[in-house]
C-alpha cells in the first residue's frame, strides 16, 4: 500500500533541550523524562513494554492528537517538516505502508525474516513488536506500519528498512491511501 501524510495536518513539535513550553508540559505530565546522561525518554503510545523511546537532545518530539509524544531525529525532522507561524507542517511524500489484510510486501517479509518485527497473534493489543528508538515498542493489530526508508540491493532485494508503527486513529486522521492492494492473509499464517 502507498500512503501520503496530509500536508494540511498541523504538527505540534519541539526540539528537545531548548526548554520550550511544550517540552516543559510533556515533562510535567510524565510523557517525557530527561535522563541523567542528557538524553530523553519519550513515552509514546507504543512504549508499553520496558520503558520509553530514547532520544538525544537536539532531536525533535512530535505530539499526536491524543497527546502522545514521538521522537524524530533532527535530520529526519528538518528534512521532512516546514516551520509555520503556528508550528510545523510535514512535507508529504508517498511512502510504502502495510496493515493486516494486505499482501505481505518484501519489506515486511524482510523485517519478519530478520527478526526486526514480530507478531503475537494471541495478543491483539501487542500484536506487533519491534526494537525501535532503544526500547521494545508494541502496537495493536489495527496499527499501520509506515516505512520511512527502504534500502535495496542492486538486485532489488530489501537490505534495510526504517519504519514505525502508526496507531489506527492517527493513521485515519492524518494519512491518505494513494494505492491499496487486495486483501490477503495475515503474515503469521504463512
Amino acid at each position: 500500500m502507498i500512503v501520503i501524510k496530509r500536508e494540511d495536518a498541523p504538527v505540534v513539535a519541539c526540539r528537545l533541550g531548548d526548554g520550550s513550553e511544550l517540552e516543559k508540559r510533556l515533562i510535567a505530565s510524565g510523557a517525557l523524562r530527561r535522563l541523567p546522561d542528557g538524553r530523553y525518554e519519550v513515552f509514546s503510545r507504543e512504549a508499553v513494554n520496558t520503558g520509553g523511546e530514547l532520544a538525544e537532545a537536539g532531536s525533535y518530539v512530535k505530539v499526536d492528537h491524543a497527546g502522545f509524544p514521538y521522537p524524530n531525529s533532527a535530520e529526519f525532522f528538518l528534512a521532512n517538516h516546514v516551520e509555520t507561524d503556528g508550528g510545523y507542517v510535514q512535507r508529504s511524500r508517498p511512502r510504502e505502508a502495510w496493515q493486516v489484510g494486505q499482501p505481505v510486501s518484501d519489506a515486511v517479509r524482510f523485517l519478519l525474516d530478520s527478526g526486526r518485527l514480530t507478531i503475537d497473534r494471541q495478543n491483539p493489543d501487542r500484536y506487533f513488536s519491534a526494537q525501535l528508538w532503544g526500547t521494545l515498542l508494541s502496537a495493536r493489530q489495527d496499527a499501520v506500519i509506515v516505512f520511512y526508508g527502504i534500502r535495496r540491493t542492486a538486485e532489488g532485494r530489501v537490505a534495510d528498512a526504517q519504519f514505525s508503527f502508526v496507531a489506527r486513529e492517527e493513521f485515519d486522521r492524518n494519512y491518505d491511501i494513494l494505492e491499496n492492494g487486495p486483501a490477503q492473509g495475515d503474515p503469521s499464517h504463512e
